[in-house]
């Protein structure tokens, strides 16, 4: 399912979990991470030396199936490939979350993506990066407004695999329950096929 939000088009596709499951089990998630922000109960495996010796094969196999897909709805002018980044493990204790931001970084990535392998009691939250105070005021007075700040997508269960540009600002909602909440990560970059011959 795609949702057309703020000017941006997410991807809200749900996946095989059987398959992930037995991959994710492989996996000593707990020795990949490290502190991502003290006072925010969220850890993280991006950037930390275990990371880079997990084989992210099955997972990327699936993402990019679901990628090019995605990007095929937005009708290609040219032949493409896709550059995935190393993917990350985010691991959100109770309480944890993460602030607005987005991922475009120094990899001036296309678009970015995040697998719910498990999804505690939060969720993922798109914001409109164009909002001003006259819309904040708006709100105030017309209903319409109330919806036009923040997007919680439709599916936030368990296997969910959201693709979005990754110029677009999100953040993940503060994890009310005892259960961890686990998702996994990555970026894109998009490139013209004759730039890889």
């Amino acid at each position: 399912m795609i949702t057309n939000k703020f000017g941006y088009s997410i991807a809200e596709i749900p996946c095989n979990t059987e398959e992930m499951d037995a991959w994710v089990d492989t996996l000593d998630i707990d020795s990949m991470l490290s502190e991502e922000f003290t006072f925010s109960l969220c850890k993280t495996s991006a950037g930390v030396q275990p990371n880079k010796n997990i084989d992210f094969v099955p997972l990327l196999e699936m993402v990019s199936v679901h990628m090019q897909t995605y990007v095929n709805t937005f009708n290609p002018l040219v032949e493409l490939s896709v550059d995935m980044s190393s993917p990350w493990v985010n691991v959100y204790e109770k309480g944890g979350f993460q602030d607005v931001h987005d991922h475009q970084g120094q990899g001036n990535f296309d678009f970015s993506w995040s697998y719910v392998h498990q999804p505690g009691d939060c969720h993922i939250v798109f914001k409109n990066r164009n909002v001003t105070n006259s819309d904040r005021t708006l709100s105030e007075l017309l209903k319409e407004y109330e919806t036009i700040f923040d997007y919680v997508p439709h599916k936030i269960d368990k296997g969910t695999l959201y693709i979005f540009p990754s110029s677009m600002f999100h953040s993940v909602s503060p994890n009310l329950g005892e259960t961890r909440r686990i998702t996994f990560s990555g970026d894109i970059k998009l490139r013209r096929e004759e730039e890889n011959r």
